[in-house]
């Protein structure tokens, strides 16, 4: 028996510290089972303290609480409610002191609920990278009457960018409904998505999913490594299984490009071709603004890796366009 056992595959993703398949768990200082999270902490990148719990929650027990988070190699984060409320009342440094003495990692800068001018976001980077914390922006609006257009979510993301986010996070309110990239049913909009990724790639985004169905649709569609928040911590494991394929939702899985050895701009290309096929080169160029050279040498290993396929134009039979396999 044991022999059968150990010969088994291994069913793993990389370990931490990641920079994709990126899991951020919301915690609401409700109790937990420290053993289900003992067992669950590989799979949790980030856990998310959000709403303004932090100016309200007992000071002893949130620094036991995020000690036991950074004990088991979890990186803890604030949520974007908080600094929009330093913004509104005018103590964005008392705050952002305040989240450092607690040992936050990170901070989430949001305009879920009020706008905040560029030059104050820069304020709070600046201020925040003093104080050695690191900081995430977030686009999208938590109210569905406000929700915004993809015009609007690619302009926020574009300057989420520029101000040199790491990740950039898509706002998905509570319910996931109605809210940047799902309609009012909680389904995804899959053009709006694709043209989003089409332009910056799933590695640059992390998706708010706080529903089931929109994790799974996700992972099907862009593989184990997709960036993922508002998730649950007590569905952690689930995920898991779903991101490895071992799941009645995701038996088809494909194995991700990530999985392939290859250039940044490879990966990038893969995920364009991918969201929007058939492309072809010119259009390929438009949509990542990547350099001739590079876009071509991208395309050669993907042929050449067997990810994508190079197919005829039909209306001009002299180009070719490119498809997943």
């Amino acid at each position: 028996m044991s022999e059968r056992v150990s010969s088994l595959p291994s069913f793993s993703r990389e370990g931490k510290p990641r920079d994709r398949g990126l899991t951020i768990v919301s915690d609401n200082l409700a109790p937990f089972e420290k053993g289900f999270i003992d067992q669950a902490s590989e799979y949790i990148d980030y856990a998310k303290i959000g709403l303004s719990l932090p100016l309200v929650a007992d000071r002893s027990r949130l620094l036991e609480r995020i000690r036991y988070f950074h004990d088991l190699g979890i990186r803890v984060m604030s949520g974007g409610t908080v600094i929009q409320v330093a913004v509104k009342k005018g103590f964005v440094h008392e705050i952002l002191e305040r989240l450092r003495s607690l040992n936050f990692d990170t901070i989430e800068i949001s305009e879920s609920a009020i706008d905040i001018p560029l030059e104050t976001k820069r304020g709070i980077i600046d201020k925040a990278s003093s104080l050695s914390m690191e900081y995430m922006l977030e686009v999208g609006k938590k109210d569905q009457k406000l929700a915004p257009s993809e015009s609007y979510l690619i302009s926020k993301i574009e300057e989420a960018v520029e101000l040199k986010s790491s990740k950039v996070i898509i706002e998905a309110g509570e319910n996931g409904r109605g809210i940047g990239i799902y309609n009012e049913k909680g389904e995804i909009s899959w053009e709006s998505l694709n043209n989003i990724v089409g332009r910056f790639g799933p590695p640059n985004l992390i998706f708010e999913a706080p529903n089931l169905n929109q994790r799974i649709a996700l992972i099907l569609e862009f593989g184990p490594n997709v960036n993922l928040a508002s998730v649950p911590i007590g569905d952690v494991l689930l995920l898991e299984m779903q991101r490895l394929g071992l799941t009645t939702e995701t038996l088809g899985l494909a194995p991700s490009v990530h999985s392939v050895d290859g250039s940044p701009a490879s990966k990038f290309v893969y995920h364009l071709i991918k969201s929007e096929h058939p492309i072809d080169q010119a259009t390929l160029i438009q949509r990542s603004g990547l350099p001739k050279r590079t876009l071509q040498a991208a395309l050669s290993y993907l042929v050449e890796k067997g990810l994508v396929r190079e197919i005829a134009d039909m209306s001009d039979l002299r180009k070719h366009k490119y498809t997943p396999r």
